[in-house]
């Protein structure tokens, strides 16, 4: 089953900071882990420019997606990860289109 309701998240990292911010990613896998209505999260670090991540997250409604957003993880990334970041994150609602193995 998949679901229409997910978003791309794209952050840029202050000079000096990126490696910190991709610590606090994996400190804050476990809490995404725990929450089950995020069926997928997946964090990125631009190959090109090393300063850039993204985060995609597929939620199972739009009632998990508003938990998430309220939830440890969010308030991690976005509280903590504010003094490291260059410029406030992009949010991007996505549709999913299509999904292999089933993983939304």
């Amino acid at each position: 089953m998949t679901t229409n309701t997910a978003l791309m998240v794209t952050f840029t990292t202050a000079e000096g900071k990126a490696d910190a911010f991709a610590e606090l990613l994996e400190r804050a896998r476990p809490l995404i882990e725990a929450e089950a209505g995020t069926t997928v999260w997946l964090a990125g670090r631009s190959a090109t420019e090393p300063s850039t991540f993204f985060l995609v997250d597929v939620f199972a409604s739009p009632e998990e997606q508003k938990a998430h957003m309220a939830g440890a993880a969010a308030a991690l990334i976005l509280g903590e990860g504010s003094d490291l970041l260059a410029q406030p994150p992009t949010v991007s609602p996505l549709s999913v289109i299509a999904v292999k193995n089933g993983a939304a």
